[in-house]
Order: structure tokens, then C-alpha cells, then sequence
């Protein structure tokens, strides 16, 4: 550290990560590089948004040293701690706190006074010299103007600027400085910035309650470090609320601290290609093969939850056609809602005719609801007991022309029927019976109401969970919430179309890991 040798004297480094919006700066943290799709936009200002001790200076010095490492210069201002004070925060830290290409200033105002005080530390953490100078945005920006042009600049905190001045113009004034700051390390200085501010929302990540008043609107993103307690332990976590232009990653990962600064994970949500032995059976609706990480897992149990108020049918319809399209024969024990009226038309508007399909056998019906026509050799009554049930699947089964089959059943109507103990002897019957490798074993299960422990039951049984719901707004959403693959965690919302496949979901961002995975699959 050089605090006579301006920032702006060396060469700019070339530590660029494209992506597709516009030219990106590593943050210093693999995973949040890929999470805001290569890192930070260049020469725009970001947020970091938190309570004490979430990590907030510590990755924004993580930031810097990034920087350095790449022969970039840096500015580190603090308007909260002394030299002395930062030498300690970071002493455990590897970062080179003597690099040439840094700069560390403080920036203080006495509280109550009209004075501003602005000191670069020397080699031994001594202050500098002082200016007697008003508390006026033109003069913080004057002091620091001397420090341009750099690449990377951290200002820790904006939160101070809150209270160093007390009359009834302070939140006025702080607000100014804090666009006049903006503006100046943007247009002027031609840095990547990262302000600080504190903000305590304990366990919440909309990001929608901290005091860094413009700063949230006016700043190119924010990204929230927060608390929550797991298993009654405290962890950290990060989040991006927001980052324009930038197809971000808006999930939670958990932050510790390491040697470099912080260590964000976990960087896989699903297994890795090098585990993965299953295949997918793609249902061609845009989004949501990508979402559940190529398709459908083929040979283990899927399970596909909603909450009674969303729409299933295009995705039952979509499911179905798909698994016809592959010659594969089908079972279905359907709920109410999808009698043979509704099913036929949701076949229909695929090209198939269900009459047709169950004449020739492709398609079978076990009817725990009394809504189908067990007088059609393809349609079977469920009956009133486990054994009868079993029984009718075997003979179901014994019809099947060979190949792969598809079968699809409503947990709740053989819930009504059986009870919780016949479902759940019932689902272990059907994997036996219907789930080979090249087989897909689905259930549809409506968790508003559920007996207890079902829903955990048919989670635990299933190796791909989907969970879908329509919001009081009337949005529908759909979310991976268990599978071997896939976004696992990430939520989309579902849109109907007026031509086939009639629903796609919206596509997850790209930079995730199963972006890369379904690429080398």
C-alpha cells in the first residue's frame, strides 16, 4: 500500500469475465461469478447490503484483492474504522494490505459538527493529515476526486454518512453525497464499485428493509448478507436481490469465512454428470426440461405436488403425449377432474384420440373414483380393498405388449379409497410392479389438506419432486424441489399458450451448473 502513488498511476489489468449483457469483473468468489453470470458489470455501482458481522467488508475486500491480483488498481475508502482497526479486521485474512496498486483512506465526520475529516494511512496505520472542511457532498467528492482514475473501489459504509451531521437537512445530505458518490467513482473514476451498508432483516432476502435510502434504487444491483438460524444454529447467507441487465442467480447460498475472505456454497445442487446414470424423457415444453434438468427422470419415481388451485392439466396433457410420442404403453389412476372428457381433450389437442389409444390398447385406466366406464376393456375398478387394487394393476400390466411403460396416478383419490396405509403399501407395490430402467413412475399429489405425513411419505419415495401453486395474483409457479438433476431450488413461472405443447415455463439463468451439465450430457 502506497499512500503517495495515486491508484489511477498504474495499468488497468485485464481481469474481465464476459457475460452476456456486458463486460463483467470477478467478484473475487468463483460461485458468485457464476451466479451473476461472470461477475460484477464494469464501472457500475453495486450494493452490499447486511447486519454486523454478515461478512460485508470482508467480501468487499475480497473484491479488491481480486483486483490486485490482476495488476488492477484499488481504492479502499472506510468511513467507520481506523486504520488500526481495519489492520485487525483483516489480519487473518490473506489479503496484501501493502500492495502498491491499493490506496486506503478513511473518511470521518464528528458527530454533531459540520466537519469532515479525510485521512490516507501511512505505512505504520498513522493518520495523515486532516481538512477543516464543511460536511458538503462537493467536498467529500473534492477530497476523494485526487484519487482518480482507479478500477476498483470500495466504499465501507454508506450507513456512516447517516449520522455524522445532526440537524434536520441530515437524511437530505446523505442522500446527495451518496448519488454525487455514484456518479463521481462511475463517470469520473471509470471504477466497479461496491458500497456497504448495514440493514438487518433476519431471515428474509427481499432485500426490502435496510436504511441505505437511495442507494437500493440508484445502484446497478444489490446483493443481501443476512442471518438465519438452522437446526438453532446461526448461518450466513447471500443473495441478489437485483443486478440489471444480468440473468442472475436469485437462490440463497450460505456464506463462510476462509483464508481469502468468504466461501460461498454449496456450489452443486444436484449430483455431478460423472454420477449421473439416469436418463430423461423430454417433454418439449420450453423451460421446463431445462428447469428439471433435461426432462422427466426416467426408472425412479416422480412426483409432481400443487396446491388445488393451479392447473395441471397442460402438464399432465404435455406428460402424457410425450411418453405416447415414444411408443411406450400408459396406466393412468386419475382424480376426479380428470374424467374421460377432460382427459380426451387434453389428448385431443395433441393429435390423440383417447377412445382410439384405449381400443388399441395403449392406454389403460384404474378407476378409484367411479368417473370412467369399467364396462371398456381398458378401464378397470380399483375396488374397495388394497389386495383388489394390486391385483388389477398385475392384470393391467400382463396387457402391456412389452417396451417401456408410463403410469401416472392421483395419490388422493387412492387416498380416499384405501386410507394412508393402503396408498403407502400401494405406491411400493406399484414401483415393484411398473418401474423398470426404461420406465417412468409418476403420482400427482394435492398438498392443501393432505393427512399427516403423507406428503413427506410420497416426497421420501419419489427421486424427482416438482411443486407448482397459483398465487392469490393469479401467477402459477413451478419449482425443482428434489431431483438428481436439474435446477434444484429455483422457481419458474408457468404461462398457457393457445398452441401445443399449451404451457411453457420460464427458462432458469444459464450460468448455473446444470447449464454445463446438459451441455456435455
Amino acid at each position: 500500500m502506497d499512500e503517495d502513488r495515486r491508484p489511477g498511476d498504474v495499468d488497468r489489468g485485464e481481469n474481465r469475465a464476459e457475460g452476456r449483457g456486458r463486460d463483467r469483473v470477478t467478484t473475487g468468489e468463483p460461485l458468485l461469478d457464476r451466479m451473476l453470470d461472470g461477475g460484477y458489470p464494469r464501472e457500475r455501482s453495486i450494493l452490499l447490503v447486511g447486519g454486523p458481522g454478515t461478512g460485508k467488508s470482508t467480501l468487499a475486500m475480497q473484491f479488491l484483492q481480486a483486483g490486485l491480483d490482476a495488476g488492477e488498481s484499488c481504492l479502499y475508502v472506510s468511513t467507520e474504522q481506523s486504520g488500526a482497526e481495519l489492520r485487525d479486521s483483516f489480519e487473518s485474512f490473506a489479503f496484501d494490505l501493502e500492495d502498491p496498486n491499493l490506496t486506503i483512506s478513511t473518511l470521518h465526520a464528528s458527530l454533531g459538527k459540520d466537519a469532515l475529516e479525510l485521512t490516507t494511512l501511512d505505512d505504520e496505520w498513522l493518520p495523515g493529515e486532516a481538512f477543516g472542511l464543511a460536511f458538503r457532498p462537493d467536498a467529500i467528492a473534492g477530497q476523494l476526486e485526487r484519487f482518480a482514475p482507479c478500477d476498483r473501489i470500495v466504499f465501507d459504509s454508506a450507513s456512516a454518512l447517516d449520522g455524522v451531521v445532526a440537524d434536520a437537512d441530515r437524511d437530505r445530505r446523505a442522500q446527495r453525497t451518496l448519488l454525487d458518490l455514484v456518479r463521481l467513482f462511475t463517470d469520473e473514476f471509470g471504477a466497479t464499485t461496491l458500497f456497504t451498508a448495514e440493514g438487518e432483516r433476519e431471515g428474509k432476502t427481499d432485500g426490502s428493509d435496510y436504511r441505505s435510502s437511495p442507494l437500493r434504487f440508484t445502484t446497478h444491483g444489490v446483493v443481501q448478507l443476512y442471518r438465519d438460524t438452522v437446526a438453532e444454529d446461526y448461518h450466513r447467507y447471500l443473495n441478489i436481490v437485483k443486478m440489471r441487465g444480468t440473468d442472475h442467480d436469485p437462490r440463497p447460498v450460505e456464506l463462510e469465512f476462509c483464508d481469502d475472505g468468504v466461501r460461498l456454497g454449496p456450489e452443486r445442487r444436484s449430483q455431478p454428470p460423472e454420477l449421473k446414470r439416469h436418463r430423461h424423457l423430454p417433454l418439449g415444453v420450453d423451460g421446463l426440461d431445462e428447469l428439471i434438468g433435461g426432462g422427466p427422470v426416467v426408472g425412479t419415481g416422480v412426483l409432481l405436488q400443487h396446491d388445488g388451485r393451479a392447473d395441471i392439466g397442460p402438464l399432465v396433457g404435455a406428460f402424457a403425449t410425450t411418453a405416447l410420442d415414444e411408443d411406450r404403453s400408459a396406466l393412468i389412476g386419475p382424480a376426479v377432474d380428470l374424467g374421460p372428457d377432460r382427459f380426451a381433450s387434453l389428448l385431443a389437442g395433441h393429435g390423440y384420440d383417447l377412445w382410439r389409444l384405449m381400443e388399441d390398447e395403449r392406454l389403460f385406466v384404474l378407476d378409484a373414483v367411479g368417473a370412467w366406464d369399467d364396462s371398456l376393456a381398458t378401464v378397470y375398478d380399483a375396488g374397495n380393498d388394497i389386495a383388489t387394487a394390486k391385483r388389477r394393476i398385475e392384470e393391467i400390466d400382463s396387457h402391456v405388449a412389452g417396451g417401456d411403460r408410463w403410469s401416472l396416478f392421483d395419490v388422493d383419490s387412492f387416498l380416499h379409497q384405501f386410507g394412508p396405509d393402503g396408498v403407502r403399501e400401494l405406491r411400493y407395490f406399484q414401483e415393484s410392479t411398473l418401474l423398470d430402467d426404461g420406465d417412468i413412475l409418476a403420482h400427482i399429489h394435492n398438498v392443501a389438506g393432505t393427512r399427516e405425513g403423507m406428503e413427506a411419505f410420497h416426497v421420501g419415495a419419489a427421486g424427482q419432486v416438482l411443486r407448482t401453486w397459483l398465487t392469490d395474483a393469479g401467477l402459477q409457479y413451478l419449482t425443482l424441489a428434489k431431483s438428481p438433476c436439474g435446477f434444484v431450488g429455483s422457481t419458474s413461472l408457468v404461462e398457457y399458450m393457445t398452441d401445443p405443447p399449451y404451457v411453457r415455463v420460464a427458462s432458469p439463468p444459464q450460468d448455473r451448473e446444470t447449464a454445463a451439465d446438459l451441455a456435455t450430457e
